[in-house]
Order: C-alpha cells, then structure tokens, then sequence
C-alpha cells in the first residue's frame, strides 16, 4: 500500500469554508489539564462507534443507538460519545465511509511519480469543476496495464469544514481521515493466508458492504462498496462477490481463492456465498468488529500516505510550533529586559553609594586637585624652557665646517682666521677665511682656486663673492723666508 500525493485542503477551500454554529455542549477540559488518550471514530454508512485508546489500548467504547447519516446527526452523537465515554484528550481519528466520501479508480502514466501527479491533479481538477472543491488523496493499486493504476478518495472541502468546525469547537484536534479500506487491509495482513495469495475481504459497514481484494503483504487490487446488508440482502452480496471473483480474473489476471467475510455472518450468508462462488473456494468467517478496525488504524502514524489530512495536520502543527517558539521567544525577551532592568538598579544603586563616598572626600579631593595643578604648571614651564633651548638652538655649522676645511686644506695653506656665522636677516650662513699660501702669485691663485672648487662641489654647497676676494704678496720675504701670498675670500654656504 502506498500513495504518490498527500493532498490537504488548499488555501483557497479553507477560505470557502464557513465557521458552522454548534451547540452547547460541556467543552473538552484545557490542553495543559488534558490527558494523552485518543479517541477514533468509525462513522461508516449511517453507523458511528467511538473507542477511546491509552497508550494504542482500547479502554472504552461506545456506539451510537440511532442511526446517523448526517452532519447534525453526527454532531449530536458526538456530544452523546464525548459525554458517555468522559473523554479528556485532544486528538480525534476518523475512519470514513460516506456518500459524500467517493472513491474513483483512475489511471495515469507510469514512466514517473512526477508525470503521475500531474495527471491525477489534472483529474482533481476537472472533477472540482464540475462539482466542488475537494481534499483528496491518491492510493496505488495494482494494475494489469502499463499505466500506473489508483484510488481517488474525494471529500468535498465544504463537508470536512462542517465535521472539523464540530470537532474545534469541542477542543479536538482531527489529525487523521481515512477510507475503511485501509484497516481492512491491515486486518487482512494480520490473517493466516500466504503473504503472495489474493483475498477477498467482504466486510459490512453499517447500511452497505464493501468487497475488496488485496494480498495480505498489503498490496490492494481493487475496491468497491454496495448498498446492501447481510441480514436482509445475502444472495445479493453473495452474486456480487461472485462477480468480484470474475472481474479479478478478467481485468487483473488475479485468481482469488479464499474469501474472508468479517464480522457476524449468518450461517444463510455463508451458504449463499459458498453456492455462487463454487465448492473450490476458501471461504472463511473472521469474527471482526470496527473496534478491531480502530484499533488497527490507532497505531498508525498521521504521516500514513493515505491520511487525507496529513498535510493540512503538519501545517498546523508548524503553525502552532512558530506560535509556541514566538511566544517562548518574547518571554525570553521579557526575561531578558527584566534582568537588565534589576541589573540597571543595581548599578544605579552602587553608583549612588559611590557618588556619595566622593562627597564625603570632596574637600580632600579639591586640595588635592590643586597640588595637581600646581605641579602641572612648574613641569609645564620646565617642558616650555627645555622645547625653546632645542628649538632655537643654531646647529653646529661652524665647528664642522672649520673641520671640514681643515681635511681638505693643501698643505702649502695657512688659514689664519675662520669666520662662520648665522644671518638672521637673510636667514643663511655666511662665513669669511683668511690666511696665507706658499709660493709665487699664480702658484697661490691656482692653488686657491682649486681649493674654492672643491667648497663649491662639497655637501656645504659653497658661493664665492668673487667681488671681495683679496690676493696679495706677505711682507717679509727673503732668501730665508719663500715668497707667500695672503688672501682673503667671502661667500655663503648651503647656497642652490
């Protein structure tokens, strides 16, 4: 047993779906006081039963005296159910066989689920255009061709708004719809019969009977339900069951050779079914009730792929799941803000008891404060005296310079007097040199002049004023003393 689509109502029906008054009943008690029990509900063809299961156990029963085929019938025998049985949880089951309720066989393309789902959404499509919006679910079941055969199950969008409204309105949660063919089938797994042999499972349900065949390792040929009864209609159920022997054979290639009828079968029933179907044929009475078929569907999962509300369920719950996490979300906050609002006032609190520890050593502080100032202001001075004798100091120009004469001077120079000073006005460093060269006048000249050059070319950038240079013969020369020149040259350093 499997499905390809999990179909619940699409936004656009919940919105056709109209709140519906109900009457006054006891309520259900609150979600924090209920217990975890669940109730299912069997409302097949004008019967209704409701179990309520502990822990997947049945606990209690109760099956309605009148008859209810619809809507406000059903509501009022769930008010007799909800008061007779005590019920104080939240989730509802619901095993459905109505006439609203249809079942359309269908084939689609086999190739992929994907094409599959189109196709079978196609059909939904055009049978809401001629009717009404529907929830529906898809149910594979095996097919002779080479198309992928399925069961529709329909159910008008309007009718499941009706039946939810009476369910919500008492505080109950209907987490799973399903066709009677799925407990059939898995009270037919449960049976004695090969996993590989097909069975025919005739079982009553209420006012009609539904014939289906299937294999007990779940697989599902076909279905179909009939408007008749065992106690009033047995040779007719017995020739449709004949017919259904048949219609497997022809349509499915499937032999069937045990037929099962479920439930209490008079022995007038059995004898009809065993004179239309043959001596050959395995047919075999399973005292079932519809208990045991809620029993079985109590230990599925609301993700079983034929729940017809499996989707609008988990939406639900994601919905209620974002509630709970907002609302957890803001207490959290408001949590937060608390703490920081307590741990604000004890700060304030702390900062108080600091501001008056200062009062009470405001005097001390003040005095203290002025040392301070006072201080600043002598290692202000200090800091002023010590930045204006580096600031303003001159480098020294002189004494490198006179250093630097010295490692270049010719050995027949004599400097007598060296003269390097700053000029304020003009902002450059002048200098004057004085003294005397061995040797005749053109000798000192060029002696002179190439000494002038090697000042013009050093780093000192030397500038002559030729204009006061002075050359002229020493006194004093005799055979003793060599003929001497004394000169006398101006200029600037540091010049472009």
């Amino acid at each position: 047993m499997s499905a390809v689509m999990n179909e619940s109502l699409p936004d656009a029906d919940a919105k056709a779906v109209k709140p519906v008054s109900v009457s006054k009943v006891p309520r259900a008690p609150h979600r924090r006081w209920r217990s975890g029990d669940v109730m299912g509900i069997a409302w097949l063809h004008g019967t209704m039963q409701a179990t309520v299961f502990h822990r997947q156990a049945a606990d209690r029963s109760w099956t309605s005296p009148a008859p209810v085929r619809e809507l406000e019938e059903f509501e009022a025998a769930l008010n007799e159910a909800l008061r007779a049985l005590e019920f104080r949880g939240a989730e509802v089951f619901l095993v459905l066989e109505h006439e609203q309720f249809v079942h359309q066989a269908e084939y689609a393309p086999a190739f992929s689920d994907s094409a599959a789902r189109a196709y079978l959404r196609g059909r939904v499509e055009r049978y809401e255009k001629e009717h009404d919006p529907v929830l529906w679910i898809s149910q594979r079941t095996v097919s002779a061709r080479q198309e992928a055969a399925f069961f529709l199950h329909l159910l008008p969008a309007a009718f499941y708004g009706r039946l939810n409204g009476y369910l919500q309105a008492r505080r109950l949660d209907l987490t799973r719809i399903l066709p009677l063919a799925v407990p059939l089938q898995l009270i037919l797994g449960a049976g004695s019969t090969p996993p590989d042999q097909p069975v025919l499972v005739v079982a009553e349900a209420g006012d009609a009977t539904t014939l289906m065949v299937g294999r007990p390792s779940g697989e599902l040929v076909f279905a179909r339900t009939m408007l008749a009864r065992w106690d009033s209609d047995s040779e007719r159920i017995a020739v449709e069951v004949n017919r259904s022997l048949l219609y497997a054979k022809q349509q499915f290639g499937t032999v069937v050779e045990h037929i099962q009828l479920l439930g209490t079968v008079t022995e007038k029933a059995q004898a009809d079914v065993r004179a239309k179907c043959g001596p050959n044929k395995d047919v075999t009475v399973r005292s079932t009730s519809v208990a045991d078929w809620l029993q079985s569907v109590a230990r599925l999962s609301l993700r079983h792929p034929v729940n017809l509300v499996a989707g609008f369920v988990g939406r639900k719950r994601r919905q209620r799941f974002l509630r709970h996490a907002i609302l957890a979300g803001c207490w959290l906050g408001f949590g937060l803000m608390t703490l920081d609002a307590w741990s604000r006032a004890g700060d304030t609190a702390e900062q108080s008891r600091h501001l008056g520890r200062l009062r009470a050593s405001q005097a001390e502080l003040n005095t203290e404060r002025n040392n301070l100032e006072q201080r600043n202001a002598v290692v202000n001075r200090q800091n002023e005296l010590v930045r204006q004798a580096v600031d303003q100091r001159l480098p020294a120009v002189p004494a490198r310079f006179l250093a630097y004469l010295g490692s270049i001077r010719p050995a027949e120079m004599q400097l007598n007097d060296v003269s390097t000073k700053w000029e304020p006005a003009t902002e450059k460093w002048t200098f004057r040199l004085e003294g005397q060269i061995e040797g005749d006048d053109d000798v000192s000249r060029e002696s002179l002049a190439a000494f002038q050059k090697l000042l013009v070319k050093s780093p000192w950038r030397a500038r002559f004023n030729d204009a006061v240079r002075t050359v002229m013969p020493a006194p004093g020369a005799s055979p003793e003393n060599p003929p001497a020149q004394r000169f006398g040259v101006e200029g600037g350093l540091f010049e472009e």
